[in-house]
C-alpha cells in the first residue's frame, strides 16, 4: 500500500507516518516551503511539496497513492474573526476531497476533532456532529465546518473517514497544542479555569487509529481517549508532577471574556496566551463520549492515560520546554 500524509511535518502527521512505516506501507508526505523537514529526513519517505491552497500540487501528490491521510488543515490560533476561520479551513478541505476524487484515490482519512460535536449532556456517538455556531470560539466553528464539507465530500461520492480526536498527547508536538495546557500547567503559569469535560488520547494510539481506519467500514469515528474534567486533569498533574496548583475556576462568561481579551492582546505579537479560548470552548461544551465504535473497528487499545503524561513529560522536559526537576519523575514512579 502507497500512502499521502499531508501535513507529515506535523506533530500527528508525524506519527502517522511512523504507524504506517510500521505497518510496511510506502509513505510520501508533504511539506510546506515553511515546514521543518528534519524529523522526516531521518525517516525513509519521499517529500513533495503541496498545500492546501493549490489544487493542482496536491493532485500530483496524490498520483498513485492508495489512500490519502489528511493531518493538516486550517488551524487558528486565536479564536478571532472565527466566519473568516470556518471560510479558510472549508477551503482548505474542499480542495484536497475535490483533489483526491479526481486522481482516484482509494479512500481518504481525515484527522478531525471532538470539537466537533454538538453541545449536549447524553453521551454522543458518530451521528452527534454539530453545526458551526457564532457564539462560540473559531477552533469549533472551524471543525464543525470542515465536518459539513467532508459530509458533502462523501455525499459526492469520495471514501473519506473522519476521525474525531481527543486532545492528542505526545511527544514531537513542536508547536505545543494540546501540549500547551500541560507546559503552563508544569510552569505554574494557569491563573484562572473552566471546568468541563475534556478527552485526551496518546497521539500514538491516534496514529494507529489513522492506518486502521485505512480499511475499516465506518465513516465516522470517535478517538476520545480518556474522558475527565478540567479539575480531574488538574489534580492529577499537580499530585503526579508536584507542581503549584492553578488559579481559581471562574465562571464560563468571565472565563471567555478573559480568553478573548488576552488573545486580542497577544495576537498582534503572535504571542501564547495562559489560557486559549481553543480550550475553554472543548472544556465547555465538552459531553460523554462513546467509544464502542472505534474500538471495535479499529481495534483500538488505550494507552493508560499516566503512561502517556509521563512520556509526554519526559519529551517537554527533555527538549527544554520546561526546566527539569528530578522530583518528578521519583514523584509519578512513587504515585504509580
Amino acid at each position: 500500500m502507497r500512502a499521502l500524509v499531508i501535513g507529515g511535518t506535523g506533530f500527528i502527521g508525524l506519527h502517522v507516518v511512523d504507524a504506517l512505516l510500521h505497518a510496511g506501507w510506502t509513505v510520501r508526505a508533504t511539506r510546506r516551503k515553511s515546514s521543518p523537514t528534519l524529523l522526516l529526513r531521518r525517516r525513509p519517505v519521499e517529500m513533495v511539496h503541496a498545500s492546501l491552497e493549490e489544487r493542482g500540487e496536491l493532485e500530483r501528490a496524490m498520483e498513485g497513492c492508495d489512500v490519502v491521510f489528511l493531518t493538516a488543515a486550517h488551524y487558528p490560533r486565536y479564536s478571532l474573526l472565527g466566519a473568516h476561520a470556518a471560510a479558510h479551513g472549508v477551503s482548505g478541505m474542499r480542495s484536497a476531497c475535490e483533489a483526491a476524487k479526481a486522481v482516484g484515490v482509494r479512500r481518504v482519512v481525515y484527522a478531525s476533532s471532538v470539537a466537533a460535536l454538538a453541545p449536549g449532556k447524553t453521551t454522543a456517538t458518530e451521528d452527534d456532529v454539530g453545526k458551526p455556531d457564532a457564539r462560540e470560539g473559531a477552533y469549533p466553528m472551524v471543525k464543525k465546518a470542515m465536518e459539513q464539507e467532508v459530509d458533502r465530500a462523501r455525499d459526492g461520492g469520495l471514501d473519506i473517514v473522519s476521525l474525531l480526536l481527543g486532545g492528542c498527547i505526545g511527544p514531537w508536538d513542536m508547536r505545543l497544542g494540546t501540549n500547551g495546557f500541560l507546559v503552563a500547567l508544569l510552569h505554574g503559569a494557569i491563573p484562572y479555569w473552566v471546568d468541563g469535560l475534556v478527552h485526551m488520547v496518546a497521539v500514538e494510539d491516534a496514529a494507529r487509529a489513522h492506518v486502521a481506519a485505512a480499511f475499516a467500514p465506518g465513516s465516522r469515528y470517535l478517538v476520545a481517549g480518556h474522558s475527565l474534567t478540567v479539575g480531574k486533569l488538574i489534580e492529577r498533574v499537580v499530585t503526579r508532577y508536584g507542581v503549584k496548583s492553578p488559579g481559581p475556576s471562574l465562571p464560563l462568561d468571565q472565563i471567555r471574556a478573559l480568553a478573548d481579551a488576552a488573545e486580542a492582546a497577544a495576537a498582534p505579537k503572535k504571542q501564547r496566551v495562559p489560557l486559549p479560548r481553543e480550550f475553554v470552548d472543548i472544556a465547555a461544551l465538552g459531553r460523554p463520549i462513546s467509544t464502542l465504535l472505534a474500538e471495535k473497528d479499529l481495534s483500538l487499545r488505550w494507552t493508560p492515560l499516566d503512561d502517556a503524561l509521563d512520556g509526554t513529560v519526559e519529551w517537554l522536559v527533555r527538549h527544554r520546554y520546561v526546566p527539569p526537576n528530578p522530583a518528578w519523575k521519583r514523584s509519578y514512579h512513587d504515585a504509580s
